[in-house]
């Protein structure tokens, strides 16, 4: 075991101008910095496609209501990406006609209005997992196995499970935002 070595302002590059320090950290783990930036743009060895990243945080802090995102997996590249992204549906019933002939699973984000019975207004994300019931196991499994991940990579607090695309409502999402 060898003590890491620790940086002092004598360690500073010789081109800092006078008066200011700089510290040479050396990258961690012998990882390249741009390899561990690339890290953030996968999720349990599935790439997110170029800008997605960008897009999802985009949605998470500027999205209002009714905006929503269909995000499926591409299997020939091992690649999340965001097939579709919609402004302003003036409700989620229109996100449903949007899937309804879906043969494959998808992830849905969508930016939903609730108005609470104390007054309160607040846009929670839902973010629903579709997944079609005549669906080949190996297909629900690759979908369902980065659910927890993406829970997490969304920032979402909750995810609900979908198989029929009619009972995607605003009556069955109030439903499960209020753990109902």
């Amino acid at each position: 075991w060898r003590r890491p070595r620790t940086h002092s302002l004598a360690d500073a590059q010789p081109s800092a101008p006078q008066g200011q320090h700089t510290r040479v950290v050396p990258a961690r783990c012998g990882r390249r910095p741009e390899q561990s930036r690339n890290m953030a743009d996968e999720v349990l060895g599935y790439k997110m496609a170029d800008g997605m990243s960008a897009a999802i945080k985009s949605f998470q802090l500027r999205g209002s209501s009714g905006d929503a995102m269909v995000i499926r997996i591409v299997h020939s590249s091992d690649e999340l990406q965001i097939e579709e992204s919609c402004k302003g549906l003036s409700s989620i019933e229109d996100l449903a006609e949007k899937i309804e002939d879906a043969i494959e699973p998808r992830y849905l984000l969508f930016i939903h209005k609730q108005s609470h019975t104390d007054g309160r207004v607040s846009y929670p994300i839902a973010f629903v997992v579709f997944m079609p019931p005549n669906v080949p196991a190996s297909l629900k499994m690759m979908y369902t196995r980065l659910v927890p991940a993406l829970v997490e990579k969304f920032r979402v607090a909750k995810q609900f499970s979908l198989s029929d695309p009619e009972d995607l409502t605003t009556e069955w999402l109030e439903e499960k935002l209020a753990g109902r």
